[in-house]
């Protein structure tokens, strides 16, 4: 019989245990489930706001309170109650406000819980959309374009477009009165340009054969002809026979002492003569118009490459960590190189892996492409490869100016970027589906790519070599736009002299490994072999339709028939080996190295006869050492050269005539550019631009690489 007192205990042990378990049930029943455990929204827009869903479901069977939050610029409810089983979705929002990679963490507390969701999303700026006349353009986030819709019929119109006076919209279309440009001004070309109105342009009068005449225009009568000042030169002044103008013309009198025999230059003054001896002032050394200096332990490697507008690319390289993330000035990381939550992803040599975020390892190679303006001003700086230690030897670039790409071939993969903000358009192998033929030691194909080239108007050509000591030898061809690929061109043995012709087709000679160079084969832009023929020769420069090459001790030329190798006389003393070429469809100019000469030949008609005499000249005045050369417009050659103390930029006009050579401060560590008045070079680590009175030619190919920009092709 229990006593009162051991009943007591009972029901105290029993009451306790009832609310242990009471205690129990509710802690379990606050289970709160959250889907996902990670919130990547992507790309969104500066701007403008994205949102993703995030389910939170309440396991247990009693109501609980729920508190979130979060870093800006993200946004989440600050509150909610679940009942019990409840689930509900909330957004995880973000009202991006600047490009990048933006990372954050929302905070999610239940009584004494917390659980934490990572969320980020990388940001860029959103397309600018066009204003047109009678066009409504509006941004679309959702489909990442711009939206157009048609304005009401009778909307004003006629901001964007200064040629339309008193326009109203019809059906799309700003229709109004012609702006009357007429100035009643003979001298001027009247015209309207819809962006800023009325222009009047200069007329440009055609030049004098005369040099005692010279062409004025009349507001009234239009363009004529003036006997130029007095005494104006017309000739040579030998210090001892002037050529002046006199009423108009051109005399000779004894040469004044103190007259000039040599015109100034952008670096000396002009020759005075003194005693019957031409006496020239000492060249001044040419200042630099800019210089782009990188940053500390970054190495910049230029080519000479621009395009038509005289925007220069170089490549920068460094040992570090990758470049700041996003799609602006500030650089990109390739898709390919991120994870699915658009974080950088680096190889991580510690494990095999990799490490997405944070690079474990900062010191790997990497190289960015870089733009800069004619006046040296940075146009965008972006990441191209990581791991590629030679790519600090720089990138034969070829450059489609009319279709804003660039296009370079960088660790077995060909890139595709645009030239307005180094953006990656495309990427390929171009070795993918070319089988191994003489293949490695460990059973693996052995490939070696050359620069791309520019073919036809849409394609871009990759020549590969497959092989280890017996080869096959291929042209690759994309489409320019997309990099899906196009065609293929495939010999047995190695391609000599690969290069494209001014009329856009693929020139090649072949041969089999071990044998002399035989099959010469035209390819135009669809992949079509429009001939093909034995000619035991390699050529090294390309015109419109044709082909010159040093072989044997005498220059040959080739038209597009293939019926016929012409020789061409060499220079005396010259060998094939010191042969530099550079030619136009009107001219070739040869530097003959052994013997520093510089000689141009005119073409005769259509098919060359050599030498022709006709504005040939023999220059040797070319300074300092290892000259690199540029056609220029006019005709002439301009080129730098390297000298112990620094170096030499000059210019020699068509007829001969040294134009300018001027002292550089610095050595020329790079090939020659020289285009709208600007020569460029690369020297001590640094880009340099130079104020030069010339540019280069419109036309052939223009340097011992071919039309740097143009992969090798003439312009």
């Amino acid at each position: 019989m229990f006593s009162i007192r051991k009943l007591s205990m009972l029901v105290v042990c029993a009451l306790t245990a009832v609310s242990c378990r009471d205690r129990a049930l509710a802690d379990s029943s606050m289970e709160l489930l959250v889907n996902p455990e990670r919130l990547n929204l992507g790309q969104v827009f500066v701007g403008h706001r994205s949102a993703q869903k995030l389910e939170l479901r309440n396991a247990g069977r009693q109501s609980i309170d729920v508190t979130l939050s979060v870093e800006s610029p993200f946004e989440v409810p600050t509150s909610l109650t679940l009942g019990g089983g409840e689930s509900r979705e909330i957004d995880a929002a973000l009202l991006a406000n600047r490009v990048g990679f933006l990372r954050g963490t929302i905070s999610i507390t239940w009584g004494t819980n917390t659980k934490e969701v990572p969320i980020e999303a990388i940001a860029v700026q959103p397309p600018e959309c066009p204003a047109r006349d009678c066009r409504i353009f509006t941004f679309d986030p959702s489909s990442g374009a711009c939206t157009e819709t048609i304005s009401a019929d009778g909307t004003t119109c006629g901001t964007t477009n200064q040629c339309i006076v008193s326009g109203v919209c019809m059906a799309g279309e700003c229709v109004g009165q012609a702006r009357d440009c007429n100035d009643d001004n003979a001298c001027t070309n009247d015209a309207c340009d819809a962006a800023s109105g009325c222009i009047h342009d200069a007329v440009a009068c055609a030049a004098s054969t005369d040099p005692c005449v010279a062409p004025v225009c009349d507001a009234v009568t239009g363009c004529g002809f003036a006997p130029v000042v007095d005494g104006a030169a017309c000739g040579t002044n030998d210090c001892m026979t002037a050529h002046v103008c006199i009423g108009g013309q051109c005399v000779t009198r004894p040469a004044p002492d103190g007259s000039e025999c040599s015109a100034p230059t952008v670096c000396r003054g002009a020759g005075l003569c003194r005693n019957q001896v031409c006496e020239l002032p000492t060249s001044n050394a040419l200042s630099p118009r800019w210089r782009y200096t990188p940053p500390a332990d970054h190495e910049v490697a230029f080519l000479g490459h621009v395009d038509a507008l005289g925007n220069l690319y170089a490549t920068e390289s460094w040992i570090g960590a990758p470049m700041a993330q996003g799609n602006g000035p500030q650089g990109e990381q390739d898709a390919e190189d991120r994870n699915g939550f658009g974080i950088a992803c680096l190889p991580d040599e510690a494990d095999g892996g990799s490490f997405c975020g944070a690079p474990p390892n900062p010191n790997v190679p990497i190289t960015a492409l870089l733009s800069l303006t004619p006046n040296g001003v940075v146009r965008f700086k972006v990441q191209v490869t990581t791991g590629c230690a030679g790519c600090t030897y720089g990138h034969f670039f070829a450059i489609d100016s009319a279709g804003h790409r660039l296009f370079f071939t960088s660790m077995g993969e060909t890139q595709a970027r645009s030239t307005d903000d180094g953006r990656l358009l495309w990427k390929i192998t171009p070795t993918s589906g070319i089988p191994g033929y003489d293949v490695r030691s460990d059973g693996g194909a052995a490939f070696s790519m050359s620069a791309p080239l520019l073919i036809g108007n849409d394609v871009i050509g990759i020549p590969v070599i497959e092989g280890v000591s017996d080869h096959h030898s291929y042209v690759q061809a994309f489409d320019r736009a997309t990099g899906s690929f196009r065609w293929q061109f495939h010999r047995k043995g190695h391609l000599y002299g690969t290069g494209v012709a001014g009329s856009g087709e693929l020139w090649t000679s072949s041969a089999n490994c071990w044998a002399v160079a035989g099959e010469m084969a035209r390819v135009n832009g669809a992949g079509v072999t429009l001939a093909a023929q034995f000619v035991q020769w390699i050529p090294s420069s390309y015109g419109q339709n044709y082909a010159v090459g040093a072989s044997s001790g005498s220059l040959q030329y080739l038209d597009d028939s293939f019926t016929t190798l012409s020789n061409l006389s060499m220079p005396t003393g010259a060998s094939s080996g010191s042969i530099a070429l550079h030619g136009s469809d009107q001219s070739l100019v040869l530097w003959d190295s052994p013997y520093r000469r510089l000689t141009r030949h005119v073409w005769q008609n259509v098919r060359p006869t050599w030498p022709v005499y006709s504005n040939e000249y023999s220059f040797t005045g070319v300074l300092g050492s290892g000259p690199d050369f540029e056609l220029l417009t006019d005709g002439g050659v301009g080129w730098t050269s390297q000298a112990p103390d620094g170096g030499y930029v000059g210019a020699v006009s068509a007829s001969g005539t040294e134009l300018f050579q001027c002292p550089l401060p610095s050595s020329v560590d790079s090939p020659t550019t020289i285009i709208k008045g600007r020569a460029y070079v690369e020297t001590g680590g640094t880009i340099v631009g130079y104020d030069v009175p010339a540019d280069v030619a419109p036309g052939g190919w223009v340097s011992r690489f071919g039309s740097l920009g143009r992969g090798g092709s003439s312009r």
